[in-house]
Order: structure tokens, then sequence, then C-alpha cells
């Protein structure tokens, strides 16, 4: 075989293609016309290929020679120290500034070795008629799997710093809120490049940057190896944007600013890595492609924002809560974002979590539960409108506040206070449900607003009507029973009756009327005849005092011992049990006054008569001391007390509670008043002197809303330490226990006979055996409280799932 023209054909090619040559430095080049006359050769002998081919392979084996001089720059300073870092700078140079650099050195030679291939992927090309073969694309391919084939494992620390240095610098005017101050070193240095303001390298360090990414982006591994980085940096952003800026600030709305710095600043920074707009730093180089992800990329970047937010305000959620309605711009803004995410499961785990630990134990006060019970209510129904998260969210605060004895009366005191919160959720009267309304029809009149429960919501009528519920109801619903909160209602009605003595009762009449709205007639006829007695009461009185044949009259009393009496003269029936059962025995003086009332009574109402509660009522009395005359509205035990010593000025505790008739615990806490006001002092144990000049230990404004109103006209008045007249009627709760101890003697028969039961049997024995007979009815969840307490009381044993007696 003839191997000359052979031969003349691969000198041609070397001559067209110097890389193919083994003394590549010392090979000749031809120019531009000697390079069309052998490209003409080489396509009349089909060998363009076969030239293609060899030209391809002589260029990755020269890159694999020179590539590893590109991952040196990202070795560490320690390990390898190029020359070419050492800028000249003034004052200390930052950490970042150097990988900044590095990075800028190390994208320059690539690109600069990229471009040295350009004239030969130029006349590859002219060897093909068509465009099938791009050679640029393929040799900047092969550029790109060299580097990946040659990582470092720390080759993102470079790049993290590079990108850092210039998202700094690109931000530094673009700061959402108050956050543009100077650096840590002072005033005297750039917030952006962390430079001396006189050293400033801002301009630099923007222009280096334009330019290298043009430069990734021509030889196209600018996503591969930086596209991580630059996600997770403005990752990072966004969470420090959103940190700082909701950072306890619940009263503005923040989403569309954060939004608004999405689509403008971080958008132009995407822009100048994507397309670069570098002018006369690109040496010429003019790129026409646009970055055609960019638009889906924003909208990742857009969800980010939304998930950092909507996980930022969970976890602010119960701050959020306790201090709403001021918070409510962040729980719309909360709302909007979680419409956009899936966290719901992840609010509800945390918001359980964030109660448990900050709200459901012993150290919080039960009315400030139903406070916070109350604002989650709200918020979350404003974020979940369907009313799911809000079933579940809260079912352990219903569990917590069945468990509190004191529940339904600071329910039913907050409902019928004047100016609380819960006061205009009862006047307002929205969305009232009774038990028996049925949820799964709704008006045709609103078809067009209707939406479909979400999957996760439980398809049950209970359900369906708790989420339905307006806040009143959701608070009776606690209990699953009206009846319990119309006694605590009566209980609290018959102590503020007792209490005020017929002043305001048009307030209770206001409040009534509303109660009976939601609760209806039937179960508030106790109440209605209870403010039907004190507006008697209050005409009788009148009538016996402007009677002039009465006893009572002006003209019939000893002016000098005159003081009037008003009684409230009750229906037994219809008003609940008083607490105290001892009747204390009043000063003469007093009981004469009160036989006086009794006969004028009588003479009024012909075959009635009277049958007083010493211990109840309030009586308004004057002390006169050496220099000045102190006026107080107390008990009757209080004003007893002090009546006694000005008899004698030293008693016991025995002796006086043997003149009174009071339980000498009782009396000892009486007396803790007068010891407050500084007019008792304690001798010795359980002996007591008056003191005139003594001085008060506590404050001597009346305390608490109930009996300072009461003495609003008075210097003092009696308060909340005596904890004993804090209410003068059995609650609701203590009446309902009593009420079950009928059972009890039933559930000891059930026990002794058959060892031990279960709870349903138990409730279904006393249903039919107990509660006919009674006519009080028990449901399970009250039998269970009842059987619990019980337990507490180490006379029943409950193990696996059974009760039985105590031995």
């Amino acid at each position: 075989m003839d191997t000359s023209p052979t031969k003349s054909y691969w000198n041609l090619i070397v001559l067209a293609f110097p890389i193919l040559s083994k003394d590549k430095e010392n090979s000749e080049q031809c120019d531009d016309e000697q390079f069309l006359a052998i490209k003409n050769i080489i396509v009349e002998n089909k060998l363009n290929n076969f030239v293609h081919g060899m030209v391809m392979h002589s260029i990755k084996q020269d890159l694999m020679s020179k590539m590893n001089e590109f991952w040196l720059y990202f070795m560490p300073n320690d390990v390898i120290e190029l020359s070419n870092l050492n800028t000249s700078t003034h004052g200390e140079i930052p950490e970042d500034f150097v990988g900044f650099n590095k990075f800028k050195y190390a994208i320059d030679d690539l690109f600069n070795l990229a471009q040295s291939y350009t004239d030969t992927t130029n006349r590859l090309k002219l060897l093909f008629d068509n465009d099938k073969i791009n050679c640029l694309g393929n040799l900047n391919a092969q550029i790109c799997a060299l580097l990946h084939s040659q990582l470092p494992s720390d080759y993102d620390t470079i790049i993290y710093q590079f990108y850092r240095v210039a998202l700094k610098v690109f931000t530094k005017d673009d700061i959402i809120g108050d956050k543009k101050n100077t650096s840590k070193e002072g005033a005297f240095h750039c917030n952006g490049c962390c430079f001396e303001i006189i050293y400033c390298k801002c301009d630099y360090i923007l222009e280096t940057f334009h330019l290298a990414n043009w430069y990734m982006l021509t030889i196209g591994f600018l996503e591969s190896l930086a596209g991580d980085v630059i996600m997770d940096l403005i990752h990072q952003k966004i969470e420090t944007e959103v940190q700082e800026i909701t950072k306890e600030n619940f009263g503005e709305h923040h989403v569309s600013a954060l939004e608004k710095w999405i689509d403008t600043t971080v958008y132009n920074w995407m822009k100048y890595i994507y397309d670069p707009k570098c002018s006369t730093a690109i040496r010429g180089y003019k790129i026409e492609r646009k970055y055609p992800n960019l638009k889906i990329f924003m909208r990742k970047l857009k969800h980010l924002l939304y998930e950092s937010y909507t996980r930022t305000r969970i976890d602010q959620l119960f701050n959020i809560i306790i201090e709403y309605p001021d918070s409510e711009p962040a729980v719309i803004d909360l709302s909007l974002t979680l419409q956009k995410t899936d966290f719901k499961s992840d609010l509800c785990k945390k918001l359980q979590n964030a109660l448990h630990s900050r709200l459901l134990h012993p150290a919080v006060n039960t009315i400030d539960i139903i406070t916070a019970y109350t604002a989650a209510i709200k918020v979350l129904r404003k974020i979940d409108p369907c009313g799911a998260l809000l079933q579940e969210v809260t079912q352990p605060i219903r569990a917590y506040l069945r468990s509190r004895k004191d529940t339904v009366r600071c329910v039913m005191t907050t409902l019928t206070e004047e100016g609380h919160y819960l006061t205009d959720e009862l006047v307002r009267n929205e969305n009232v449900l009774d038990e028996d309304d049925v949820c799964e029809e709704e008006s045709m009149a609103e078809w067009a607003k209707w939406v479909p429960d979400p999957v996760d919501a439980n398809p049950s009528k209970s359900s369906k009507r708790f989420r339905n519920s307006d806040t009143v109801s959701m608070l009776v619903d606690i209990y699953g029973t009206r009846e319990l909160f119309v006694n605590e209602y009566r209980a609290l009605l018959a102590d503020r009756l007792l209490t005020q003595f017929m002043d305001n009762i048009g307030d209770e009449i206001r409040y009534l009327e509303l109660l009976k709205l939601r609760f209806g007639d039937s179960l508030l006829h106790s109440c209605s005849v209870m403010l039907k007695d004190v507006y008697d009461s209050k005409r009788i009185n009148h009538h016996l005092y402007s009677d002039p044949t009465s006893n009572l009259s002006s003209n019939n009393l000893n002016n000098k011992l005159e003081f009037p009496v008003r009684a409230i003269i009750v229906s037994n029936q219809f008003w609940p049990n008083f607490k105290d059962n001892f009747n204390v025995e009043l000063p003469s003086v007093i009981q004469n006054h009160l036989d006086n009332y009794t006969k004028a009574f009588e003479s009024f109402k012909g075959n009635r008569t009277l049958n007083w509660k010493p211990n109840l009522g309030i009586i308004n009395i004057d002390l006169v001391l050496k220099d000045k005359t102190l006026n107080f509205t107390v008990s009757p035990i209080h004003a007893t007390i002090i009546w006694h010593f000005q008899e004698q000025e030293e008693w016991t505790i025995n002796d006086l509670s043997i003149k009174m008739r009071v339980p000498a615990t009782t009396l000892r806490r009486r007396i803790g008043f007068w010891q407050n006001q500084g007019l008792l002092r304690e001798k010795s144990f359980d002996t007591f002197i008056f003191v005139e000049d003594g001085i008060p230990t506590t404050s001597i404004s009346g305390k608490g809303n109930r009996t300072s109103f009461v003495g609003r006209n008075s210097e003092f008045v009696y308060g909340d330490d005596d904890d004993e007249m804090e209410s003068a009627v059995a609650s609701a709760q203590d009446q309902r226990e009593e009420e079950l101890q009928v059972f009890w003697s039933y559930i000891v028969g059930m026990l002794t006979n058959l060892d031990s039961l279960p709870l349903d049997r138990i409730h279904q024995m006393l249903k039919m055996f107990a509660t006919q007979g009674t006519g009080v009815d028990c449901s399970l969840t009250q039998l269970r409280l009842f059987l619990d307490e019980k337990v507490k009381q180490h006379l029943l044993i409950f193990t696996g799932g059974r009760y039985k007696l105590s031995k």
C-alpha cells in the first residue's frame, strides 16, 4: 500500500490543526488561504469525521494536562499559595474577599484556556457544510466533564465566598426595614465589601462578578458548578430577611413587602448572574441569549419565601394568639401563605406543643386559659375558615378546661361582666345553633358562597356543628351540656344580687335576656324569678318605709338609733343553696331592727313572715375614733365582730365564737380583715385587742369588682382576701356534686355485689335504677369525673378500665 499520499495528507492536516502535532509549541499554522485548500482536500477525501475525532481527542488530552491548575485555586491557603492573589490593597483583607479573588482568577484562567481552542473549533466547523456538528458545544461539554471528574471534596467553599461577597455588596442598599448599619468595626467601613471606606472595592467586586458569570455562562458550566450554591445563598438570605422583618412584629403586613423584595432585589441579582450586562468589561463579547428558566426559578424562590414566612409564623403562633387582635395583620399574612404551602400538620403539632408547655399547666389561671382559648378560636378560624384545624388544635384545651373546677364559673363571669370581650360575643349572638339543628342543608340563598369541606375534615354531624359554632357555643360545649352553665349562672346571679342589693339590676336583666336567646326560657326560668324577687323586694321596702301606718315609718322610730333595714325577700325554691349553714348572733340593736322589719312585713302581707339569713347581706357602718371617722361596707359577721370590741377591748377567739355562734376557724378569717385595717391586733395567741391608731397593712380601697361596686360611696370595703365571702351561694359545681352524692350508695351496692364494673356499665345501671327515682340526671362525662374524684379520695380503685371499691 502506497503511504506517501496518506503521509502528505497528514502533514497538511497537522498544518491546519497544529494541536495534532507532537511538538505543539513549535508547530507552524497555515493561514486562512492555505486552510481553504487543505479543507477541500479533506472534504474531497471524506476525512472530515476522521479529522474531527482526532482533533477533539487531542483537545481532551491537552485539557486533562492543564485542568489540575484550575482546581489549585480551590485548595486552602496553607496548602498552596498563588502569587497572583497578592492584591495591592491597604488595611486588613476580609477572608471572603481572598476566596472571591481565588475564584475570579480560576475562572479567568479557565475562560482563557477555553478561548485558546477557539480557532481550532472554528476551523473544525468549516469542515462540515451543515450545522449538525456543534464543535464549540462539544468543547464546552468536554471542559465541564473533565472539571467534574476531578472535583475536590470541599470545592464549594471558595464558590460560597465568591457569591457571598457579591451578594452582600449587591444588597447593601436594598435592605428591608431598619437594618442599614455600619459594620461591627465602626462607621469607617463599607457595609458591602467590609473594607475601609477609602479603599472600598464594591465597584471592583461587581464588575468582576459580572464578568465571571459571563465566562461561566459562555463555557456552559454555571449551573453545574455554582447552581446549588446560588440557591442556598438566596435561601439563606430569604430566611434572614424573614426572621429580621417579622421578629416579634405582629402588627404589620409583611408578605407584600417581602414579595416586592423578591421581585426587585433578588430578581435583579439573578439577572446579573444569568443575563449579565458588563459592557466594556466583556472585551467585545456580546451575549445574545437570555436565561429561559429565570421566571421558573423566581417562582421557586417566591415559594421558598412563603415556606420560610410560614415556618417563622408557626413558631411564633402562640404569641400571635396571645396578642390577638393586635396581631391580626400577622394572622392574615399567615392564612395567605399557608394556602400556598403544606404546613398544616406542622402548625397543628407545634401549636399543641406550645399550648401544653406554656398554657395548660397549674401555674396559669383558668381565666387566662379561657382568654387564650377564645383568642385561638378567632385566630384559627381566620387561618383555616373550614374549622378542621381549629377542632384538632383546641381539643387538648377543652380537655384540660374540663379538669378545672372553676371553668364554668369563669366562663359565666366573663360572659356577664361589663366590658369583657366575651360579653360582646354574647351581644352579637352570631351563628347560634341549637342542639337539634341539622347542618346538612345550607341556605339556598348562599349557594354561590358554598365551599366544600377539606379532605382532612371530620364528616360527622357533631364535628360540622362544632366548626360552625360561635365562640360562646364552643365555650359551652366544653362540657357538652348547657344545664351546668345555666346553673352556674344562677349561682353567679344570686351572688351578685345579694351583694349589689338591688343596684343596677337593669344590666342583669339585659344579660338574662341575651342568655335566653341562646339557652332558652325554660332553663333560665329560676333566674327570671330571682330578678322578680329583687324587684318585688325593692317595691316592698319602699312601701314599708313610706306607709304612715307602718312601724318602720320615721314617725315611729327613735331617731337616735335609727338606721334603715332593707331586705331581699327570696323565693327559696328558685334560689340556689347558700354556703354557710350557721346563723350569726347579731347585736341586740340590729336584731331589734330586724324584728321591727318583720312585724311591718307581717302586717303588710298578712299570713306571711320572714326567715332571716343574718350571715348574708351587707352593712354600712361608721367607726368613730379619736381623730377621725371611718366608713366601711362589710358583711354582718364583720360588723358584729367590731361591734363587740366596743363592749370590751379584748376578746379571745373562743369567747367571741361562743358569743357570736360562729365557728372559730371562720371567725379567725373574718378577724383578719380588721387586722389588715390596723384596728385589731393579736396581743397573744388567739387573743385580740382594739387599736384606735393602728396602721392598715393593706390598701384601704375596695378590692375586686364585686365588693368595690357595693361600696363605691364608702371609704373602706371588705375585699377578696376574705375568701369565704367570695360567694354567698354554692357554685354550680358544688351543687352538682351534692346531687351526684345521691348515686354513691347505688354505686357502692353495685361494686359490692359485682366486685368491679366499667364506666359505661355503671352508667347504664344508674339510668335503670337510680335516675328515675331521684329525678337527677347524670351524663357519662359527669359520672366519670365523679368517680375519678372518688378515686382521688381513695374510696375507689381504677385499674384495667374498671372501677372497684377500695379495701
